[in-house]
């Protein structure tokens, strides 16, 4: 097997699991061999992942015929061009080269970009440190100003459309929904956005998705 994945339990590397997940489904024997790597013990920071695997010391990151590559948006990106264009048939998980897959690479690193540090702002304020209760608020309601403004692009989205691509569900919603659940565990109110509630559901209940959740909580 030429696919490593290296991750670590509840944190980014969620995302990437679910995208395996889907591009697993169905298969007899899974596209990957997964390593699961401990921050406490500090497995991210050894000489060997520093030098082999990412020199950042962080999680997610794969390795593909020896190539690493890190990043949620690269790798899933990465993993759909490489796995998901033939997938599913005539339902690719990843669009082959065209405009869709550009609107899918949009998604994918506008989710990374602009919702994942708003959510990193948020995340502070819970802990604080040495910020005072004046600059925690103040800190919150930034934060949640701004990741309210994002639902809200997203739920325009949704008016017109059951997925975030023309062409129906891709992993562009998968790596999308993973991060929104994210937010879903900082106690972000998603039944405000009626459209990305409902968009979160439709995704949620995919079978590749609901064996991957029930798996973590097992």
């Amino acid at each position: 097997m030429t696919l490593t994945f290296y991750h670590v339990p509840n944190s980014s590397s969620s995302a990437i699991s679910a995208v395996l997940a889907e591009l697993n489904h169905g298969l007899t024997t899974p596209l990957e061999t997964r390593i699961e790597l401990s921050l406490e013990k500090g497995d991210t920071h050894t000489p060997s992942f520093l030098s082999a695997i990412n020199p950042n010391g962080r999680v997610p990151a794969i390795v593909h015929h020896g190539v690493p590559i890190w990043e949620s948006a690269a790798i899933t990106m990465y993993l759909g061009e490489t796995f998901g264009v033939k997938a599913d048939g005539n339902n690719p998980l990843y669009p082959a080269p065209s405009p869709q897959r550009g609107e899918a690479m949009k998604w994918i690193v506008w989710t990374n970009v602009a919702i994942v540090e708003a959510a990193r702002r948020l995340y502070s304020t819970m802990m604080p440190g040495n910020l005072t209760p004046e600059e925690i608020a103040s800190i919150k309601e930034r934060a949640l100003g701004d990741l309210r403004r994002m639902l809200g692009v997203l739920d325009e989205v949704f008016k017109d459309r059951e997925f975030l691509l023309e062409q129906g569900y891709s992993l562009a919603d998968t790596h999308v929904w993973s991060f929104l659940r994210w937010l879903t565990f900082m106690q972000v109110d998603l039944s405000q956005h009626k459209n990305v509630a409902e968009w979160m559901q439709r995704v949620g209940a995919r079978p590749a998705l609901v064996e991957e959740v029930k798996g973590n909580k097992d």
